[in-house]
């Protein structure tokens, strides 16, 4: 990059951190960036369009997973690709994991360290691939593809849950609102009944196809179901082992074997992973999944009917632009 680049910028006026440090950007407009604040998540799409028509070179996203979320889907979804550009996200949303692993570290002014990243030509390209959700129903009915980088369900949509009602609403969040999930909702459930704790079991039913038609199948009850393309999530969580190529998909049967031994291998164990038969891990090219309940993508939360299997698979490489 350099000082030729032409930037543009999504902000999200509305985010949690934009509302409490409102972003200066008349200066970046004097500049000759091209900004764009949508009211509200619904005008996100078109205001996408009219930045991606503008053959940005940078395109830096101002907000929180909700607000990636749907520019990766409109962008990917809807086949923006000869003027796609290179992504920049600054964390300036109530949850923050996919720009903690592939954008600016937290900061004031956070765009104007984007765009100054941008011209200056110091900044690095990583490419990622994203997930691609489909046979799920959103809150406002639509059952549109969706394309994100986390998708998860049973314990992590109940562990959403929980951090919404308890500590979003009282300013906690980042680090300091996922451990503060994690530790009393993994007591609870190695104190009290598996049957209404966070991992309690959902019937599922998984089956995996990859490049060479080859399919894996997981039947039964399980407490935890998560996939990503992120290389590290909340909490520096790195839940994925799976030999192969393809999405990392990981799951947890209910109830959890041994989960207190058990619970630092699954997040952190890297070289050294759970070893109980309870605890899968894989990559695969496309997962079909058959169960009843919420799921998430990039926290954003969708209804699943057994009836209309969930299908995930490759969503589109995208180009981050980091320090």
């Amino acid at each position: 990059m350099s000082t030729s680049v032409k930037f543009g910028a999504l902000v999200n006026p509305t985010s949690r951190r934009n509302l409490r440090h409102p972003q200066d950007i008349s200066d970046l407009v004097a500049k000759g960036a091209i900004i764009e604040t949508p009211a509200s998540l619904e005008e996100v799409p078109a205001a996408i369009s009219r930045l991606t028509a503008a053959k940005l070179d940078v395109l830096a996203i101002s907000g929180g997973d909700g607000t990636v979320l749907r520019a990766l889907t409109h962008i990917l979804a809807n086949g923006i690709s000869e003027n796609q550009p290179a992504l920049c996200l600054t964390p300036d949303g109530t949850t923050n994991m996919t720009a903690a692993d592939v954008g600016m570290p937290s900061s004031i002014n956070t765009l104007s360290r984007a765009y100054e990243l941008a011209k200056s030509g110091k900044g690095r390209l990583i490419t990622r691939q994203t997930i691609r959700l489909e046979g799920v129903t959103d809150k406002m009915g639509s059952n549109a593809p969706q394309i994100g980088m986390f998708f998860g369900a049973i314990g992590i949509c109940r562990a959403i849950a929980f951090c919404r009602t308890h500590l979003h609403r009282r300013g906690i969040v980042g680090g300091v609102a996922s451990w503060l999930t994690l530790t009393p909702l993994l007591l609870k459930n190695v104190l009290s009944s598996n049957e209404d704790g966070v991992l309690a079991g959902s019937a599922m039913t998984l089956n995996t196809v990859d490049k060479n038609g080859i399919g894996h199948v997981l039947d039964g009850s399980y407490s935890i179901l998560m996939a990503s393309t992120l290389e590290r999530l909340a909490l520096g969580a790195r839940p994925f082992w799976g030999e192969g190529s393809g999405l990392p998909m990981t799951a947890v049967k209910a109830p959890p074997p041994k989960l207190l031994a058990n619970i630092g291998p699954l997040l952190f164990g890297r070289a050294k992973r759970p070893k109980e038969p309870g605890y899968i891990s894989l990559k695969n090219d496309f997962y079909e999944i058959f169960y009843t309940g919420q799921v998430t993508l990039d926290g954003e939360l969708y209804n699943a009917e057994a009836a209309q299997p969930i299908r995930l698979s490759a969503g589109g490489e995208v180009r981050f632009l980091i320090p």
